[in-house]
């Protein structure tokens, strides 16, 4: 009880209340690494999923140009387009060499920051493609696999790895919530900020909910909606 947090019901659509976290976390990623200004470059990998989009439409917001990585399941030709019309600058597959992959697609500004929710070779990849001294922030691990980098990685580019966890910068931070919060309300109410959902009644659509929150690729937040309070499920 002592961690949960009050929200005016007028502060924001229920159903980006219910996604929260996604939006504090994507702003905090932004608002607290990597020191940017107008013109620079961010690189993220899972960049479809619900922060994945809250990131890439801050990124146009800021005037930032964001690189968006995700895995290659045959449905670029659909994924692609999409990310760009949030604002994404290039969509890369997960694989290979994403540094030369950018090269090759004449895209030579060097990300100041890197956004890792995947881990290893993923996490690899993005740093490949980083500015000397620039920052990677871990804040998942989606493969369950550590990366590991090459020691000139450290040496040479100077190379700087960083978690986040949001749940310990808001215990730390509770004065900042509510005018964190607001600016994202109001960002959500002008339609600056959108995220993709599907939405299932739990008590009637559990299973279909279950269904598509385990389909691979999936590029949609699954909620949950609860019409009858206090009903056991």
């Amino acid at each position: 009880e002592k961690d949960t947090l009050k929200i005016p019901v007028e502060l924001m659509p229920l159903e980006y209340a219910a996604m929260l976290r996604e939006l504090c976390l994507a702003y905090r990623l932004l608002e607290d690494h990597g020191d940017l200004k107008p013109g620079d470059t961010v690189i993220l990998n899972a960049a479809n999923s619900s922060v994945g989009q809250v990131v890439i439409q801050l990124c146009h917001l800021l005037k930032l140009r964001s690189v968006a990585v995700v895995r290659d399941l045959d449905n670029m030709g659909r994924v692609a387009p999409w990310l760009k019309s949030l604002g994404a600058s290039e969509v890369l597959a997960d694989t290979g060499s994403l540094k030369k992959e950018l090269e090759k697609n004449k895209y030579f500004a060097k990300p100041k920051l890197a956004l890792d929710c995947v881990g290893g070779q993923s996490a690899v990849r993005l740093a490949d493609t980083l500015d000397d001294s620039a920052p990677l922030v871990i804040y998942g691990c989606m493969s369950g696999r550590a990366p590991t980098w090459p020691w000139n990685q450290w040496v040479f580019k100077q190379m700087q790895v960083r978690g986040f966890n949001l749940r310990k910068w808001m215990k730390q931070n509770k004065k900042k919530i509510p005018k964190m919060m607001e600016a994202i309300a109001k960002l959500v109410n002008a339609d600056k900020l959108r995220v993709t959902y599907t939405e299932y009644e739990l008590g009637t659509e559990f299973d279909e909910a279950l269904d598509h929150a385990l389909e691979e690729g999936r590029s949609t937040k699954i909620l949950l909606k609860v019409k009858d309070i206090g009903v056991t499920y």
